[in-house]
């Protein structure tokens, strides 16, 4: 009864925190650390047997072919090299790694690299692309500007500090004419009564793409404006509601644009 209490004090108090704008980037890496570690390190034991074979398996293929989706967003002829970035990567990137007649380069990102790459090394894999360190929300620290024809985020944003500021800095890295796309499962934060990492809600209404908190809402169409051509959608995966947004970077910026 005691630790239940004590958990329950601890959860009302990291809410209280985040409804009065407290919750640190110490705070946040802190629980990073621990949720995120503690998830991959039961998730790829044997082989994924316990968490999900087929994403195990589909992780660790060098030769997996890249998805028809992300395909379908880059412009390039055969003979040419084509760089993606999935950003928020974990251990093991999901990004395929094969498109015939191309050259396909994955950079996959990560604020927890190293804690990865050991934890990959104790359990014996090895990963068909190593994570790279980098937060999603200082990209530009790490990689140049236009370096990419796509970043990729997959489940990853709703854990960041600061989403709004990762998608900012992804459309930065991003060549114009690139494309950012982003695959989540919607409204996180709300679901999970913002306990842990789960502090933010992504959705879509219409053709915007919507990052709430809780308290202040953001719409990406407005802030992005016409630097951007958006494209929302819903769907449904793993019995779950998610939001889908591909962002095309414009080849020509207006004057004055930060992204």
């Amino acid at each position: 009864m005691a630790s239940r209490i004590r958990s329950h004090v601890k959860e009302t108090s990291a809410g209280v925190r985040r409804k009065l704008g407290l919750k640190k980037d110490v705070e946040w890496a802190s629980e990073l650390i621990k949720d995120e570690l503690s998830f991959w390190e039961n998730a790829l034991a044997d082989g994924g047997r316990d968490w999900n074979p087929d994403e195990f398996r589909l992780r660790t293929d060098f030769d997996l072919p890249l998805q028809d989706e992300l395909r379908d967003l880059i412009s390039a002829a055969p003979g040419t090299t084509v760089r993606i970035l999935d950003v928020g990567s974990g251990p093991l990137t999901r990004v395929g790694r094969r498109w015939p007649g191309r050259d396909v380069r994955i950079t996959a990102a990560d604020p927890l690299a190293e804690h990865y790459h050991a934890l990959l090394r104790r359990l014996g894999i090895v990963p068909p692309v190593p994570t790279t360190f980098a937060h999603g929300e200082r990209l530009l620290e790490t990689f140049p500007p236009s370096q990419f024809d796509l970043a990729y985020a997959s489940n990853a944003l709703d854990h960041t500090y600061d989403p709004l500021k990762a998608i900012e800095q992804m459309l930065a890295v991003t060549r114009p004419g690139g494309c950012v796309y982003l695959w989540h499962f919607s409204n996180e934060g709300k679901h999970n009564c913002y306990k842990g990492l789960h502090q933010w809600n992504l959705d879509t209404v219409g053709n915007d793409f919507i990052i709430s908190d809780g308290k202040i809402v953001h719409s990406l169409a407005s802030r992005l404006g016409s630097a951007v051509h958006l494209e929302c959608e819903r769907t449904r995966a793993y019995g779950s509601d998610v939001v889908i947004a591909r962002i095309r970077k414009r080849d020509a910026l207006p004057r004055g644009s930060q992204v």
